[in-house]
């Protein structure tokens, strides 16, 4: 049983051209007719289906051909490509995943604009890649974070030096770039270099602040954080963590709403301490 390309196109539900690149790749080979015409038979019909099911399945034409040499091929095809849409589906539920986050951060952003809560919070690092002092940094390992985890938000980290020894209008060294949960930077091996912030978990304070310019951040803009730690009793025991949820493009220019998040500590009491120590010595 033989046809031609037309008939054999549409017997099987695909176009002529369709065929015509199966022929010209290697994956059909009818035979010639003297006039040059194509006689197509149920051997190539049957190959042509197979081939359209596998395309189904996202595997490139010349896999396909190559897997027909063996069964041993086309199992190992079969899985290679099975491992792989399990890695995508990995990585679309962890998509999800980030973009749930990110909706509930700003909800949260939106929340508690210049107003501060508490709440327990995990390790996180941030990598600096600009900063108000020296601008744009050299490569400290972007590309590999972008590469390897896409799903980071842009950063912002006040060290706790400056957290602790600027006052009043005083600008910090804010320090800008990319940060992730620990978790994500141990599975996906995210690069640490010298210009990485680290926050160990535990309890923090937070607020949303809004500003025109975030190189232009001084205790001031921060003033709701200081003043709730100041009147819970609490010192800075990291540097801050932060994340910038939304640009509002206003007609004085961008407004940034950032959220801002510190872990503290309560304040050591000496006469406390001073009473521990009697104790222990009493004790002893």
């Amino acid at each position: 049983m033989k046809v031609t390309i037309r008939k054999f196109a549409d017997c099987i539900g695909v176009t002529p051209e369709t065929i015509r690149h199966y022929r010209e790749i290697g994956l059909l080979n009818p035979k010639v007719r003297e006039n040059g015409y194509y006689d197509y038979t149920v051997n190539d019909a049957l190959t042509a289906l197979l081939t359209r099911e596998m395309r189904t399945y996202g595997m490139q034409l010349e896999s396909i051909r190559d897997s027909y040499d063996s069964i041993g091929e086309y199992n190992k095809l079969l899985a290679d490509r099975e491992a792989e849409l399990k890695r995508d589906m990995e990585m679309i539920r962890l998509e999800l995943s980030r973009m749930h986050e990110t909706r509930i951060y700003a909800s949260c952003g939106v929340r508690i604009l210049n107003k501060v809560e508490e709440f327990e919070g995990p390790p996180t690092w941030a990598v600096a890649t600009i900063n108000r002092k020296e601008g744009f940094l050299p490569n400290r390992g972007m590309e590999q974070w972008v590469k390897q985890f896409p799903f980071t938000y842009v950063s912002a980290t006040i060290p706790l030096e400056e957290l602790n020894s600027r006052k009043g209008l005083d600008l910090y060294d804010i320090q800008i770039g990319l940060g992730a949960l620990i978790h994500y930077v141990e599975k996906f091996q995210l690069p640490l270099g010298g210009r990485s912030y680290y926050q160990p978990g535990g309890r923090f304070i937070r607020t949303c602040i809004t500003t025109r310019d975030l190189f232009s951040l001084s205790p001031q803009d921060i003033s709701p954080l200081l003043e709730y730690a100041e009147a819970q009793g609490y010192v800075f025991a990291s540097c801050t963590g932060g994340r910038l949820l939304y640009i509002d493009r206003t007609e004085k220019g961008p407004l940034f709403y950032l959220l801002v998040w510190v872990r503290v500590d309560p304040k050591s009491n000496p006469l406390a301490e001073a009473g521990k120590l009697e104790e222990t010595l009493a004790q002893a």
